[in-house]
């Protein structure tokens, strides 16, 4: 099979078809009418934990850390806003992505205040492994959607970006 996918390549390459030309690209993204309830289940995923995390924060530390917040909003704000571009793209109406969008908000507030309930006995440890959680599924959908689409679309100045934002997110935390 390999051999036979560099056979395939090597043809493309010798026909000048290296990169999928932007209609080409378009064409299998609007092939994939999931994508919109895909980025929505991404995001309910990614906010589960990041909403017990703030739970339990607010448990060890009684109140929410200026850098955790700064660092969910740096994160969670593009990341909505793109996934709602897609929705838009994919045909979904603007109502609909409302409705979707606020209840993921409600979803993540209820979580938050069930972190708060459920883990007042909880150990360090589980806090830890909450918080690995959240980070894991923060930082998964960040590599994974975001830096892609945002290079794709940005060029070099996502790289800077990126940068300035951990740096704020480190700023916050020495507030």
């Amino acid at each position: 099979r390999a051999a036979a996918w560099m056979d395939r390549a090597a043809k493309r390459v010798a026909g000048g078809h290296v990169v999928p030309s932007l209609s080409e690209m378009t064409r299998q993204v609007a092939g994939h009418k999931g994508v919109a309830v895909a980025m929505f289940l991404g995001m309910t995923l990614d906010g589960i934990p990041e909403s017990l995390v703030i739970g339990a924060n607010v448990l060890t530390t009684e109140h929410i850390s200026l850098s955790l917040l700064g660092g969910l909003i740096l994160a969670n704000l593009p990341e909505a806003l793109s996934s709602a571009a897609g929705m838009k793209e994919q045909g979904l109406r603007v109502p609909r992505i409302l409705v979707m969008w606020t209840s993921l908000m409600l979803m993540t507030g209820v979580g938050a205040a069930l972190g708060t309930v459920l883990l007042a006995d909880a150990s360090p440890e589980l806090f830890a492994l909450i918080q690995g959680v959240a980070a894991g599924a923060m930082l998964t959908m960040v590599a994974e959607t975001m830096l892609p689409e945002a290079f794709h679309k940005g060029g070099g100045v996502v790289g800077l970006s990126t940068l300035a934002g951990f740096l704020l997110a480190i700023y916050f935390n020495t507030l």
